[in-house]
C-alpha cells in the first residue's frame, strides 16, 4: 500500500465547504470559549485568530505562534531541567498524561514543545528542529463526538505539523487492545534528525499514575531497529492544588538501553518516576 507522507511546510487544505469564514469563526469563538478560560484579552484574540487559521488548513507552529497565546493566563507552567535536551539528533520526548495548566490541561503539551524547539539550537531547519505532537484522532465521547471530533482534529492535526493515529480502547488493566495505526512515516521523521512529543498513556491520569501501557514498547523496538542512538528525554508534569503546572524535563538516555532493559515502564519507573 502507498503511504502518502506528510511533507514539511506544504499546506493541507481542508474541503472548500469546510473552509467558510463563518463557520472558521464559529468554531473559533467555541474553542476561545471551552479551553482560553483565564487567559488575556490578548491571548483570547491570538487563541481565536490561529484557529481560524488553522481550520483554513494554513500551517501554523506549536512551538512558535500558539505558544504565545497562554502567556500571561491566570495558570501557569513552570520549566525546569531545559538543559538536559540535547541541541540536535533523533529525539523523542516521553511524557506522562496529567491535567493542569492552560488551555484546559493543553497547554503543558505545548510549552514542552515550545522548550524543545529552543533547546535543539543546532538543527537550521525550523521543520525539523520544532518537536511534532503524535495525536489521537478525536474524542472517545459517543459516535456522533467521535466522528465530528476525528474532523476537527485531522484538519487541526494536519495544520499544527502533528501525526494522527486511530483513538486507543483500554481493557480494564489500562493496557491498549486496538491498532493505532501510526504510519512508517512517523519513523522516519523522527530518525532524519527530528524529534516528537509523545504521549504513551493516551488519556489523562493521576499525575502519580505513571503505569505506561506495554504496547508502547512496540514503538520503541521499531525506532531502535532504524537508529538505536535516538534520545529518549524523560518529561514529567506536576501540578499544584490550584492545577498550575510544572514541567521537568530529564536527562537523555540511547533508546537502545531502554529497549535492552525492559521498554517503556522501564523507562517511565526509572527516568520519569524520578523527576519532582
Amino acid at each position: 500500500m502507498r503511504e502518502d507522507l506528510r511533507t514539511p511546510g506544504v499546506e493541507q487544505k481542508p474541503p472548500i465547504l469546510l473552509r467558510n469564514a463563518l463557520l472558521a469563526y464559529g468554531i473559533a469563538l467555541i474553542v476561545d470559549w471551552r479551553v482560553g478560560k483565564g487567559f488575556s484579552p490578548e491571548g483570547h484574540k491570538l487563541l481565536r485568530q490561529l484557529v481560524v487559521k488553522t481550520w483554513k488548513g494554513t500551517k501554523v507552529s506549536i512551538a512558535r505562534e500558539v505558544s504565545r497565546t497562554y502567556q500571561g493566563a491566570d495558570l501557569t507552567i513552570e520549566v525546569d531541567g531545559q538543559e538536559h535536551i540535547p541541541a540536535s539528533g533523533p529525539t523523542i520526548f516521553i511524557a506522562n498524561h496529567t491535567r493542569g495548566g492552560p488551555l484546559d490541561s493543553i497547554g503543558q503539551f505545548f510549552e514542552m514543545m515550545r522548550v524543545g524547539y529552543d533547546a535543539r539550537l543546532d538543527v537550521e531547519d525550523d521543520e525539523i528542529r520544532e518537536p511534532f505532537l503524535i495525536v489521537q484522532r478525536g474524542l472517545a465521547k459517543g459516535k456522533i463526538v467521535q466522528y465530528l471530533s476525528g474532523i476537527f482534529y485531522d484538519i487541526v492535526g494536519n495544520s499544527l505539523g502533528c501525526e494522527i493515529v486511530a483513538i486507543p480502547r483500554y481493557n480494564k488493566d489500562g493496557e491498549i487492545i486496538n491498532g493505532q495505526n501510526l504510519k512508517p512515516g512517523t519513523i522516519r521523521r523522527i530518525v532524519d534528525g527530528g524529534s516528537s512529543l509523545w504521549l504513551p498513556q493516551g488519556r489523562h491520569r493521576d499525575p502519580d499514575d505513571l503505569r505506561f501501557p506495554e504496547k508502547a514498547t512496540g514503538f520503541l523496538k521499531k525506532i531502535n531497529r532504524r537508529d538505536r542512538f535516538t534520545q529518549l528525554v524523560p518529561v514529567r508534569s506536576v501540578p499544584d492544588s490550584h492545577r498550575n503546572i510544572k514541567i521537568v524535563f530529564g536527562p537523555a538516555v540511547e533508546i537502545s538501553h531502554v529497549v535492552a532493559n525492559g521498554g517503556i515502564n522501564y523507562f517511565a519507573q526509572n527516568h520519569i518516576a524520578p523527576l519532582r
